[in-house]
C-alpha cells in the first residue's frame, strides 16, 4: 500500500484537469462492474493522476467476505474461493463480514515474491512450519491494483499480471507451499507518454483509456491551488467539505450494481457496437466485450434498465482511443471532437435498425456509408444522449508519443541483472560478505535443514528450529530479458539509388517492430542528406508511430555521411545511458561515399573517424553496402573496416531483404 496520505479527489477539480470528467466517468464505471477491465490514465505530469486514482477508494462500496480469509473470498460465490476457504467449509459453515474495498499498489520496483506471495518465512524458522505469505494479487482481490509508472514495470511483472488478469486466479507453486486464490481486481495504470511505452499485450488488457493534460484557462488553475492548498492546511475539514458528495456518489455506485444484472442487451445495439469495432479496425474481440458492458454499467448508473446508442456513444472513444493499431491509408485525426464526430457518424447507420445493420457487417464500408475514419463533414448526433454530470470528452490520441526510455525488455537472450531487479532463477554461494545483498531465504533455508539433519545442529535458545550459519546463506541469481535497439542510419542524399534505399530502410523499420510486438525490441531510423542528419523515428517499439513518422520521406541533396553516423552513435549512447543492459545496433545503409564532413572537415576522413569511435563503443553495427563498385573497391567496405562492422553487399535491396540481413545478425 502507499505511505502517501490519501487526497480526496476534490483536491483537484475533475473537471479543470480533464474535459469533462471522462476520468471520473471511466473510474466510476469500473466500480460499477469491474469486468469493464480497469483504466488506462496516460498524462503530462502534475495532472492529478494518481491522486484522482487514490481517490476512489473513498466512493468504493463495502464488500463482503469469508471471516477470517486472507484473500477476501466472496461468501456468495463458493466456485472462487481460496485453498483455505475449501479447506475450513469441510469442517464446519464460514461466517462472513463486510470491509471495505481498498486501491492496492504496486510499486515499479516491486519483487515477483510481494506480487504472487511467498513462503511464510517467519513461520518455518521460528517454528518450522511451511506456510504461505499472500502477496499484493492477494490484497487487491475485489479491489483495484494501482501500477503508477505501469510502463516502466518489468517484464516478468508484466507478465504474471497478465496472466492473473486472464484468469481471476493466482497459483503460487514454491518453495514447497501450494495456494490457489481468486486474483479478480480493477487494474488501474498510470503513465507519463514521455517516459516510454507500454507493451501492446498489457495497453489492450486496460479496458479503458483517458488522455489527460493540464488546464490552460487561469480560473482552474487557481481553482486548483486554492483546493490544494485548503487540504495541505486542514485535511481533515476539507475531507469533511466533500463527505457529503462522496456518500452521495458511493450510494450511486451501489445503486447501479444493483441495477447492472437487469440491463437488457438489446441485439441492435450489439449489432452496432460490432459494426464500430469493424469500422474501427480493432485487433480482436475485447473492445466489442468492453463496450457493451461500459454502455451497460453506464445505463446501470443512470437508474435506467435498458442501454441505448446514446450509451455506447459515451463509452466508445474511451474503449477505442488506444486500440486504433492498424495502419490507415488516412490519418485519423486524434482530439477528441473528431473522433465523437466518428463514432456518432458510425452510430447513425445503426439507428435504422438491426436489419439494415446486418447488411453493412456483411458488405464492409461502401459507397455512402460512414467510416469512422473518414474525416469528412461532422456528423450530427442522432443518438438519444443521456442527461448527466459525467462526460467522457477527452483528448484521445491514437498512438503516444513514444520516446527511449521503458523497462528492459526483449526476448533475444537471458541476462544476468545485477540490480537486484529481475525474474529469481536460482541460487548460488556468495563470494564474500560483501555479495549478501540479496538473499534467497529458501534456498538458505533448505541450506540449514540440510546441514542440520547432517550434522545434528541444534536450534537456538530463543526457540528457533534452525540456526542458519553465514556457511549457509544462499543469494539470489536474478535474470532479465534483453532487447535490442536497432538504428537504421540512411543515406537519403541525392546519389544514385536514395529512393530506393529509403524505400527498403522504411520496409525493414516495420517489418522488424511487427517482430518487437513479441520480441519487444525498438527500432529507430535516422537519415542524412544535404548538410546534415535527422532522428527521423526515435527508438520504439509501436508500428503505428512508425507508420505515421515514416510515412513521407525527403531525398536528395549532398552526403553527409559523418553526421550521419555522428547522430545514429550519440542516439545508440542515450538508449545506452537508460537500458545498459540493451543490445545496440547499427545498420548503415549506404555506398559508402561522403562528401560533406563535421565542421568543415573532410567527408570521407570524418566519417572514417566516426566509424572508429563506432568500434571503442558497446555497439554492433553491420553495413550495408549499396553501391555498384565491386566489394573490395567500396568506400563501405573502409566504412565497415574502420569500426569493426559487418559487411554485407546486398545484389537487390528491399524491406525484405534488408531486415532478412537485419535478422540474421540480431
Amino acid at each position: 500500500m502507499t505511505s502517501e496520505p490519501c487526497r480526496p479527489a476534490h483536491a483537484f477539480p475533475f473537471s479543470a484537469v480533464v474535459g469533462q470528467e471522462a476520468l471520473k466517468t471511466a473510474l466510476i464505471l469500473n466500480a460499477v462492474d469491474p469486468r469493464v477491465g480497469g483504466v488506462l490514465v496516460r498524462g503530462e505530469r502534475g495532472t492529478a493522476k494518481s491522486t484522482a486514482v487514490r481517490a476512489l477508494a473513498a466512493v468504493l462500496p463495502a464488500i463482503d467476505v469469508n471471516e477470517g480469509c486472507r484473500f477476501s473470498c466472496d461468501p456468495s460465490d463458493p466456485g472462487s474461493w481460496c485453498s483455505e476457504c475449501r479447506e475450513r467449509v469441510t469442517v464446519g459453515p464460514i461466517g462472513w463480514v463486510q470491509r471495505t474495498a481498498r486501491v492496492v499498489e504496486l510499486p515499479v520496483s516491486a519483487t515477483e515474491d510481494r506480487l504472487v506471495g511467498t513462503l511464510d518465512f517467519e513461520a518455518a524458522l521460528k517454528r518450522g512450519e511451511r506456510s504461505f505469505l499472500p502477496g499484493l494479487l492477494a490484497d487487491a482481490n475485489r479491489s483495484i491494483l494501482y501500477v503508477d509508472e505501469v510502463n516502466l514495470l518489468d517484464d516478468h511483472l508484466v507478465d504474471t499480471l497478465l496472466d492473473a488478469a486472464a484468469m481471476g486466479v493466482n497459483t503460487v507453486e514454491r518453495e514447497g507451499v501450494s495456494m490457489t486464490h481468486p486474483a479478480r481486481f480493477i487494474l488501474v495504470g498510470t503513465m507519463n507518454p514521455e517516459e516510454g511505452e507500454i507493451r501492446p499485450q498489457l495497453l489492450d488488457r486496460f479496458g479503458l483509456c483517458v488522455d489527460v493534460e493540464g488546464v490552460r484557462e487561469p480560473e482552474a488553475r487557481v481553482e486548483i491551488v486554492k483546493r490544494r492548498h485548503a487540504f495541505e492546511e486542514d485535511p481533515e475539514s476539507f475531507g469533511n467539505l466533500w463527505a457529503e458528495a462522496e456518500h452521495e456518489l458511493r450510494g450511486r455506485i451501489s445503486r447501479a450494481r444493483v441495477t447492472l444484472p437487469s440491463v437488457g442487451l438489446a441485439d441492435s445495439i450489439l449489432y452496432a457496437i460490432a459494426d464500430l469495432c469493424i469500422r474501427a479496425g480493432v485487433d480482436g474481440h475485447r473492445a466489442d466485450t468492453v463496450m457493451a458492458r461500459a454502455a451497460a454499467a453506464f445505463a446501470a448508473l443512470e437508474g435506467r434498465s435498458e442501454m441505448n446508442l446514446g450509451d455506447v456513444e459515451r463509452v466508445a472513444p474511451l474503449v477505442l482511443g488506444h486500440r486504433l493499431r492498424r495502419a490507415r491509408s488516412v490519418e485519423v485525426r486524434a482530439d477528441a471532437e473528431s473522433l465523437r464526430a466518428a463514432v456518432v457518424q458510425a452510430l447513425a447507420a445503426a439507428s435504422d435498425g438491426s436489419v439494415a445493420l446486418r447488411e453493412d457487417l456483411s458488405e464492409g464500408p461502401g459507397v455512402g456509408q460512414a467510416s469512422i475514419f473518414d474525416p469528412g463533414p461532422t456528423a450530427a448526433a442522432s443518438a438519444t444522449r443521456p442527461s448527466s454530470a459525467l462526460d467522457p470528452g477527452v483528448s484521445l490520441p491514437v498512438t503516444a508519443i513514444d520516446s527511449a526510455r521503458r523497462s528492459i525488455s526483449g526476448k533475444r537472450q537471458e541476462a544476468v541483472a545485477s540490480s537486484g531487479r529481475g525474474r529469481y532463477a536460482r541460487s548460488e554461494k556468495p563470494d564474500s560478505v560483501a555479495a549478501m545483498s540479496d538473499v534467497a531465504f529458501d534456498a538458505t533455508i533448505r541450506a540449514a535443514a540440510s546441514a542440520a539433519a547432517i550434522g545434528g545442529r541444534a536450534g537456538s535458545p530463543q526457540g528457533m528450529v534452525l540456526t542458519p550459519t553465514a556457511d549457509d546463506v544462499r543469494t539470489k541469481v536474478r535474470t532479465r530479458r534483453v532487447g535490442a535497439s536497432i538504428v537504421f542510419c540512411v543515406d537519403a542524399s541525392g546519389s544514385m539509388g536514395s529512393d530506393t534505399r529509403m524505400e527498403a530502410a522504411k520496409a525493414a523499420v516495420i517489418g522488424l517492430l511487427k517482430d518487437a510486438y513479441q520480441k519487444r525490441d525498438r527500432v529507430a531510423l535516422v537519415s542524412f542528406r544535404g548538410r546534415t542528419a535527422e532522428v527521423v523515428l526515435s527508438p520504439t517499439a509501436s508500428v503505428e508511430l512508425a507508420n505515421l513518422k515514416l510515412r513521407s520521406l525527403p531525398t536528395g541533396g549532398a552526403t553527409p555521411l559523418a553526421a550521419g553516423l555522428a547522430c545514429s552513435l550519440e542516439l545508440i549512447e542515450g538508449e545506452l545511458r537508460r537500458q545498459p543492459d540493451t543490445i545496440a545496433w547499427l545498420v548503415l545503409v549506404t555506398d559508402g561515399r561522403g562528401n560533406v564532413g563535421l565542421e568543415g572537415g573532410s567527408g570521407s576522413e570524418d566519417a572514417l573517424a566516426v566509424s572508429r569511435r563506432v568500434r571503442t563503443a558497446d555497439v554492433r553495427m553491420l553495413v550495408v553496402d549499396t553501391s555498384s563498385r565491386p566489394s573490395g573497391a567500396s568506400s563501405a567496405r573502409e566504412i565497415a573496416d574502420a569500426a569493426g562492422a559487418e559487411y554485407v553487399r546486398l545484389q537487390t535491396l528491399d524491406g525484405e531483404v534488408l531486415s532478412k540481413a537485419v535478422r540474421e545478425r540480431v
